[in-house]
């Protein structure tokens, strides 16, 4: 794993890095600058892949909650991360009905993230069943 801090904020990333796991304390959102990321379920399902100008990570550090995925650099990849004091201030200066549309929004999310992961499993299992059958 290679990651290199190119400047104040700056991280680059190498492809197949980790650039944080489930369950760890979620203490950045990060910006993609260049390259890409993908996102990982618990149990290694792919979710999505976020690219340049997206932000990914900001439902832990918002939710004061731990990682619920796996962020990996599908390429090499130059982040800017955000820390939890300005995600939460631009949150709490946002207009409430956009606070309540975005807490809303991370709430589903994770929902989502989760029912993935359910119906993956799931599908996996009734694969397995039917190949046996053959």
């Amino acid at each position: 794993m290679e990651v290199k801090k190119l400047g104040i904020d700056q991280l680059k990333f190498s492809k197949g890095s980790k650039i944080y796991s489930k369950g760890e304390k979620a203490h950045f959102a990060y910006y993609v600058h260049s390259g890409k990321v993908n996102i990982y379920s618990p149990g290694g399902l792919l979710l999505g892949q976020i690219g340049e100008g997206e932000i990914f990570g900001e439902r832990g550090p918002s939710l004061d909650e731990s990682r619920s995925v796996t962020a990996e650099a599908s390429t090499n990849c130059i982040l800017y991360p955000i820390n939890e004091k300005t995600i939460k201030k631009k949150i709490r200066d946002a207009d409430p009905v956009v606070r309540a549309i975005m807490r809303s929004l991370l709430i589903r999310l994770n929902d989502i993230n989760m029912k993935s992961e359910d119906f993956w499993r799931s599908l996996n299992v009734m694969t397995s069943l039917s190949d046996e059958k053959d």
